[in-house]
This record gives C-alpha cells, sequence and structure tokens, in this order.
C-alpha cells in the first residue's frame, strides 16, 4: 500500500530541491531512499543510461541490492534492462515461478528476494535509465504500486533533465558521467572502510550513510573524503 504522506514528501522535496543546483548522483540516493519510503518493497535502484547507450547502475538503498544491481548490469538481463529497452514497467510476482533472466533469477534469489520490477525512465523518446523495485516476499503489484513507482521514476528523469536545463552548457553525457563518477568514489570509500575495521561492505556501506544523514552532507562528498582525506568514520 502506498504511503501517501510519504508521497507528499517526495514532492515537496522535488520542488525544492529542482529550484537550485544539485548534484545527480547524490538526489539519486536520495530518491532510492524515498522509494522505500512511499512504497512497500524492501528496497530500491536506480541505473542511468551511460554515453554508449547502455546502464550504468548508479544508487541503491543497502549492499544486497548493490549485489543484484551490479550482476543485472554485468549479465545484461533483468527487469530494469528490459524497462530501459522498451520503455515499459516490467514485474515478477515470483522469480521461483518466472521463466525469464536465468541467470539473474538465481541472482536475485540468493540475495533474497522474490519480487522484482523494473520502471522506466524516460522523456519523449530519450531513455533516461531505470527504477529497480525489490520485495523479499512473493505477491502480485498493484497496479497502484506500479504507477506510483512510474511517478516516482518520472521524478528521476526530471532531476537529470533539469539539471541540464540548470546549465546549458553540459550535455547530458557529462551528467550522467558524473553520477557514475560518484558511484565509483562511494565504492572506493566502502572498501576502505571495510578493510579498516574488518567488516563487510554492506556495514562500511551504512557507515557512510550515517555519518552523510547525520552531518547533512552529501554521500559522495562523505565518501572523497574518505578516500582523499582519510576522514575517520
Amino acid at each position: 500500500m502506498v504511503d501517501y504522506a510519504a508521497f507528499i514528501d517526495v514532492f515537496a522535496d522535488y520542488a525544492r530541491t529542482i529550484s537550485r543546483r544539485y548534484d545527480v548522483g547524490d538526489v539519486m540516493y536520495r530518491l532510492a531512499d524515498q522509494v522505500v519510503e512511499v512504497l512497500p518493497v524492501d528496497g530500491a535502484g536506480v541505473s542511468v543510461a551511460d554515453p554508449d547507450g547502455g546502464l550504468q547502475f548508479v544508487s541503491a538503498t543497502h549492499e544486497d541490492v548493490v549485489r543484484v544491481e551490479g550482476v543485472q548490469i554485468t549479465l545484461g538481463e533483468g527487469p530494469c534492462q528490459d524497462a530501459f529497452r522498451t520503455g515499459a514497467s516490467v514485474v515478477s510476482d515470483d522469480l521461483r515461478d518466472d521463466g525469464r533472466w536465468a541467470r539473474y533469477r538465481t541472482e536475485a534469489r540468493d540475495a533474497g528476494f522474490l519480487a522484482v520490477a523494473g520502471i522506466p525512465m524516460r522523456a519523449d523518446e530519450q531513455k533516461i535509465g531505470a527504477l529497480d523495485l525489490y520485495r523479499r516476499d512473493a505477491g502480485s503489484w498493484s497496479e497502484e504500486d506500479v504507477a506510483t513507482a512510474q511517478t516516482l521514476a518520472d521524478m528521476a528523469s526530471g532531476y537529470i533533465l533539469n539539471a541540464i536545463t540548470l546549465n546549458e552548457s553540459e550535455e547530458l553525457s557529462e551528467r550522467l558521467r558524473n553520477a557514475l563518477d560518484s558511484r565509483v568514489v562511494i565504492e572506493q570509500a566502502k572498501g576502505i572502510l571495510a578493510e579498516r575495521h574488518g567488516v563487510p561492505t554492506a556495514d562500511a556501506f551504512e557507515r557512510l550513510r550515517r555519518h552523510a544523514r547525520s552531518t547533512r552532507n552529501r554521500i559522495h562528498d562523505v565518501a572523497r573524503q574518505v578516500v582523499e582525506d582519510d576522514l575517520r568514520l
């Protein structure tokens, strides 16, 4: 069931954000968190088109989603890939009974997910990316859930396209490249923290997120401080 109070908060955040300059990678992380607050899902991830027309993963709510999103990009199969290619929503109510995406299905189930959905991010005929939704329990995706997810995906597209109009000298590919670069820095910071504290990368990821939230900083800025300035978390 959609949490409409949280949905309104997402719209308010969107309205505040697009009126100023912002980092695309950072708002994609924030939007992934907001998706889980609005919809009855256990995880979400966002992938965007790269300069070569493929998909690259840029944000996720937690490490299990990071793992499955990465697999989906590597394999080139899954609901996110299909939604991106077709421009239509793609859902699976139960991966145990789904005949699609043989290799992806196994990886997603091993990560604990049984129901998944891919929602296209688009603008007219332009393919922007895709929003992925994950549930640990099997069950049908309601029309309300899919429609709400599409609105959230459209907001993600809006963030990206509006960033272009705020600085017309930058092309879309450059904006998306910045988002991908942000992801690389976050992965580097996760590795540093995991090694430093002897913890799994999932715990390292949460350290980054908690510190970013508590200090009201962007997650990629905190990650860059860990990588470049030896920030101790």
